[in-house]
């Protein structure tokens, strides 16, 4: 994990991503934790194109037929990507354009990906282990997930 002075942690659940699934989330389900975050809290201005830096730990489960996954999202500047590294684990990086292609990859240790800035993308844990991954982004790329709808995602 990604550790140090500044460094921040959170964790999705289950209930807190209801709206990415089909089918309701159970009230015994709702703390279950999908997925974890432990990035780095920009220090310098905006504009200076700091570079920052998380891991995700994207644990097992599924709801009914649905795999865990990640909110996703879209920069809001395109032309800013983000660079992708599996630690450990396994998983899809699912990418959806504006245009609604979508394209999937999967990943296993090792595997880099150069996430251009056009691309949504959406990480997606099919394995029995947790899915472990660091990326790198432009703090100015700016994060837009009001444009992913639950539904969005034509590749699911």
């Amino acid at each position: 994990m990604l550790t140090g002075p500044g460094v921040v942690s959170a964790r999705r659940t289950l209930g807190e991503l209801a709206p990415l699934f089909r089918h309701p989330v159970p009230a015994s389900r709702q703390s279950e934790l999908v997925y974890e975050t432990f990035s780095m809290s920009p220090q310098a201005p905006a504009g200076s194109h700091e570079l920052l830096a998380a891991t995700t730990v994207l644990h097992p489960g599924w709801l009914e037929d649905e795999p865990f996954m990640t909110r996703g999202h879209f920069h809001i500047d395109p032309r800013l990507g983000e660079s992708m590294l599996t630690l450990s684990g396994e998983g899809v990086l699912v990418l959806m354009n504006r245009s609604g292609e979508v394209q999937e990859h999967p990943a296993d240790p090792g595997t880099f990906f150069r996430i251009e800035g056009e691309w949504a993308h959406r990480a997606v844990n099919r394995s029995r282990a947790p899915w472990v991954f660091l990326v790198t982004w432009d703090a100015d790329c700016g994060h837009d997930y009001e444009s992913i709808s639950p539904s969005s995602f034509r590749l699911r």
